[in-house]
């Protein structure tokens, strides 16, 4: 079975990447791939934020990982120094991330037949 781990790097409201993001692991778990983790680095890490506040009109990052974890059991980790550096931590994220470091994500890594980064 292949296996995948899926990276996202931008902010929650900047563009699709989250979208495109679920939509491929969904896919890929439908045809019996195993999606490993999302890995979310850089100001990817905000969509775990407890005080993120999307307009209701808007496309909500956040719910929508959520949902994935919730119905797939899909790990989502968070860069730990991403997210320190923006000011989040165990204390404030929602619930379904974990934080975790890139030696994690690289271990990770070497069992897992594809790596794909949303930008």
């Amino acid at each position: 079975m292949t296996s995948y781990i899926l990276t996202l790097h931008n902010a929650p409201w900047s563009n699709q990447s989250v979208a495109s993001a679920c939509d491929f692991a969904e896919t890929a778990i439908s045809m019996g791939k195993e999606v490993k983790a999302l890995f979310l680095y850089q100001d990817a890490v905000l969509n775990a934020s407890k005080q993120l506040d999307i307009p209701s009109d808007e496309f909500n990052g956040s719910d929508r990982l959520q949902a994935l974890h919730k119905k797939f059991g899909t790990k989502i980790l968070l860069c730990v120094t991403a997210a320190s550096k923006r000011g989040i931590n165990q204390n404030n994220i929602s619930q379904g991330y974990t934080i975790a470091g890139l030696a994690e994500f690289a271990e990770m890594t070497t069992a897992t037949d594809k790596v794909i980064q949303f930008k």
